[in-house]
């Protein structure tokens, strides 16, 4: 065997393995991407749209990314999705704040509800959330 050879069989696999990866990333897409966007389009606050609560809260400056993965709340329910929304944005500090929408789908009766609202790692309830969402767009 040539050392050309001996070079390209390890090559080939290292490819192969390669692809497969990316391939199984994809189907993992694909699994929770009618999810994603459900909850991007449906109303999630209001007549506020999942997309429009994302977009809105990210601002000029900010950005924001979906995911999705089996909900760890309803573990023993396969229907039920849960979607993020991690949105980064910089303070006026120099640092960064970190707000995530987890979203619950149900794929049985195709309902979407805010689940939990997390503002810079901590947990939040709608009222205070809401006044801390708006004083961050002051900061």
């Amino acid at each position: 065997m040539s050392p050309a050879s001996r070079l390209k069989a390890p090559m080939a696999g290292l490819l192969l393995f390669a692809g497969l990866a990316s391939s199984l990333a994809l189907a993992a897409c694909d699994r929770y991407g009618d999810d994603i966007a459900l909850v991007k389009k449906s109303s999630v606050l209001g007549d506020t749209t999942g997309d429009k609560l994302c977009t809105d809260t990210a601002g000029a400056r900010g950005k924001f990314e979906w995911s999705a993965q089996k909900s760890e709340t309803y573990k023993d329910n396969d229907q039920i999705v849960e979607v993020t929304c991690k949105v980064t944005k910089p303070s006026a500090s120099g640092g960064q704040h970190v707000v995530e929408f987890e979203f619950i789908h149900n794929r049985q009766t195709q309902k979407v509800a805010l689940d939990r609202l997390l503002i810079d790692g901590k947990e939040q309830d709608l009222l205070s959330g809401a006044m801390n969402l708006m004083l961050m767009q002051l900061d």
